[in-house]
């Protein structure tokens, strides 16, 4: 049953004139990145409450260290199988364009583009000069500070201050309140509209207005494919689905595709 999806799935993408990609954090978690949503979301241990620049405000030290554990887990991670798909299908003619919810940069270093709609994590900001840097400027250099953080110790270091002028940084995401990127949320909306075969990976599409991407697909006639291990409100929407894991699906496509 699966490779005959499979083989439905692939000769649609084969035979779609604009095929459009739609990926969220299930399309990175093979990559040790833990996601926010699911489950097994690390949103069930840190409340959505913190990503605010009220909590940068209230509670540096709870804000900074979140951001530095997963900036840190962000380096350490690699391209899966299904980065690499995808970043080959692109290259082959088989992704016109590839929208993300992630801050990753996973599929930049698997060779792809992407239309970064919630900002990425590899570069912060100040918020006095607006000098930007590499977001590994934002780690502390000193070892044990996540040991420090679980005894009560932990306290944000110079590593949090602009080198510049001394203002704080901010890690180049959209924090919740903030609004999407306008150019990013443009182009997202224009190839989604444009899109006849639409493919989602790894997204519970709870998240607006970016879930609205596979929605604007479906108002202009795009076949819909969605492969994310837990239901969404579009599979009943969906002409295909997968409930499994991003890389093993992206990667069986890929090789129907282009060997």
């Amino acid at each position: 049953m699966m490779a005959a999806l499979l083989d439905e799935v692939a000769a649609a993408w084969s035979n779609a004139r604009y095929p459009v990609v739609f990926t969220g954090a299930g399309m990175s978690t093979e990559s040790g990145l833990p996601d926010f949503r699911s489950a097994r979301g690390l949103w069930k241990q840190r409340p959505e409450s913190l990503a605010t620049m009220a909590a940068l405000r209230r509670d540096p030290g709870e804000f900074y260290f979140f951001y530095q554990w997963r900036i840190a887990r962000l380096w350490e991670a690699a391209p899966n199988a299904g980065h690499a798909a995808l970043a080959a299908l692109a290259s082959a003619g088989f992704v016109r364009r590839l929208i993300t919810q992630n801050v990753d940069g996973l599929h930049q270093r698997a060779g792809g583009e992407a239309v970064e709609l919630h900002g990425t994590l590899r570069t912060v900001s100040c918020l006095g000069c607006g000098a930007g840097y590499d977001s590994r400027q934002l780690l502390p250099a000193r070892t044990g500070w996540e040991e420090e953080y679980r005894s009560g110790r932990y306290r944000p270091g110079k590593e949090c201050i602009c080198p510049g002028c001394g203002g704080s940084l901010r890690p180049d995401v959209v924090l919740f309140g903030e609004s999407l990127p306008g150019d990013a949320w443009d182009e997202a909306a224009r190839v989604s509209r444009a899109a006849d075969l639409f493919v989602v990976v790894g997204s519970s599409l709870a998240v607006g207005p970016a879930n609205l991407c596979p929605e604007f697909a479906l108002e202009s006639g795009a076949r819909l494919v969605i492969v994310n291990r837990e239901a969404t409100h579009l599979d009943g929407r969906a002409e295909w689905v997968f409930h499994d894991k991003a890389a093993g699906v992206l990667a069986a496509i890929r090789e129907r595709i282009i060997g």
